[in-house]
C-alpha cells in the first residue's frame, strides 16, 4: 500500500490554510497598522516641535520665525536650503540647540504635512492624521480634521 496524501486531503489542507490566512489578515490589517505608526510619529513630532518652540520662546522672548506667516513642512522659505535643516529649513529660524533636525511628516505631501504659525502671543502646529480621527476631534482646536497643538488653536483656519 502506498503512503501519501490524496488530492482531497491536500485540497482540504490548503483550504484550511487559506481560511486561517484570511482571518489573520483581516484581524492584523497591515495597512491600518502602518497608518497608525505614521500617526504616532506625527503626534511625537508635534510634541517635539512644541517643546522646542516653547524653549526658544523662553530663551529669546519671542517665537521662532516671522509673525503671522504660515509655514508648511513641504515648502522652503526663500533662501533656505533643505526642508529638515535645523538652521535653514521649513521653519525660517535657526533652531540649533533646540532640535537636531526639523521634523517632517512621514508622507510630507500636499495632504499630509506639518503647519506652523505664531502670533505675538501664541502659536499653533498642525498635522493631518490617517487613522486616529478621535485625536483630531478631541484636541481642543477649531478644526476636527487635523491634530492641533499649541497655546492658541485658532490661528490656522480650517
Amino acid at each position: 500500500m502506498k503512503k501519501g496524501f490524496t488530492i482531497v486531503e491536500l485540497i482540504v489542507a490548503m483550504a484550511i490554510i487559506f481560511v486561517l490566512l484570511a482571518v489573520v489578515l483581516v484581524n492584523v490589517n497591515p495597512i491600518k497598522n502602518q497608518n497608525s505608526a505614521k500617526d504616532v510619529k506625527r503626534i511625537s513630532d508635534l510634541n517635539l516641535l512644541e517643546v522646542a518652540i516653547n524653549a526658544y520662546r523662553v530663551d529669546n522672548k519671542n517665537y521662532p520665525d516671522t509673525v503671522n506667516v504660515l509655514r508648511i513642512s513641504t515648502q522652503l522659505p526663500s533662501g533656505n536650503t533643505q526642508i529638515e535643516n535645523v538652521s535653514s529649513g521649513w521653519i525660517d529660524q535657526d533652531m540649533t540647540g533646540y532640535l537636531s533636525r526639523l521634523p517632517t511628516d512621514p508622507v510630507n505631501d500636499s495632504i499630509y504635512h506639518y503647519s506652523y504659525i505664531h502670533s505675538q502671543t501664541g502659536y499653533e502646529i498642525n498635522a493631518k492624521l490617517e487613522s486616529l480621527p478621535e485625536q483630531m476631534q478631541n484636541d481642543g482646536g477649531n478644526d476636527p480634521n487635523v491634530y492641533e497643538v499649541g497655546n492658541i488653536l485658532t490661528l490656522i483656519s480650517p
